[in-house]
């Protein structure tokens, strides 16, 4: 692939970012990617084939990239227990348009959701945690953080702050990580909990 070919091809996958998570999929044409993009309809469809193969380097692009940040936040975090992670505004997109996409039933986003749950369930393992269920703890923080990627605005604007941005994003993570270290339930509520869930089995 020449450089120009792939400058345009990054070009449309940013337009197509962009508006993905600004509109949907289904409220975005080809069209409307190519005049983001300042490229022709025959030009994306030369590099994607399709919309849905232009979602799908999308999806890849953004998951990656999310992958990378996470990776880059752990071992700074590691190394310096103070770190405070930095929200930048094409980290934000991402995050936005990785809600947008669970939203939307993008297949690539739900294989992505699943493998989170493998891997916070491996983890679990892992290291030993006792737990009674530790897919479904795996599978309910999974969804837990996906959910603040999906209401993020709405959280942002519960809060006071301006949606889309690294302060939002900030307090937010800042209130998860206390819920995670300060749980809110004692050990006998969930106790009870698991009396009231075997109970409810052994009536079906």
């Amino acid at each position: 692939m020449s450089t120009e070919d792939f400058t345009a091809r990054a070009r449309i996958r940013d337009a197509a970012i962009k508006l993905f998570t600004e509109r949907g999929m289904e409220k975005t044409s080809i069209l409307d990617i190519a005049k983001e993009a300042g490229v022709s309809g025959g030009l994306i469809r030369h590099h994607f084939g399709s919309k849905d193969g232009l979602r799908e380097a999308c999806d890849t692009h953004v998951f990656d990239e999310l992958l990378k940040f996470k990776e880059e936040v752990l071992a700074k975090g590691v190394a310096n227990p103070g770190f405070l992670p930095t929200f930048d505004a094409r980290q934000l997109l991402f995050r936005r348009y990785l809600g947008r996409a669970m939203i939307d039933g993008s297949e690539a986003a739900a294989a992505q959701f699943t493998e989170i749950v493998d891997g916070t369930e491996r983890y679990f393992r892992e290291q030993g945690m006792d737990m009674p269920d530790p897919r479904g703890v795996a599978a309910a923080l999974a969804a837990m953080t996906g959910g603040l990627m999906i209401l993020q605005d709405h959280v942002a604007r519960a809060l006071g702050e301006e949606p889309g941005t690294h302060e939002a994003m900030l307090r937010m993570s800042m209130a998860a990580g206390h819920l995670f270290m300060n749980p809110l339930a004692t050990p006998e509520v969930l106790e009870k909990a698991r009396e009231a869930l075997a109970s409810y089995h052994r009536k079906e």
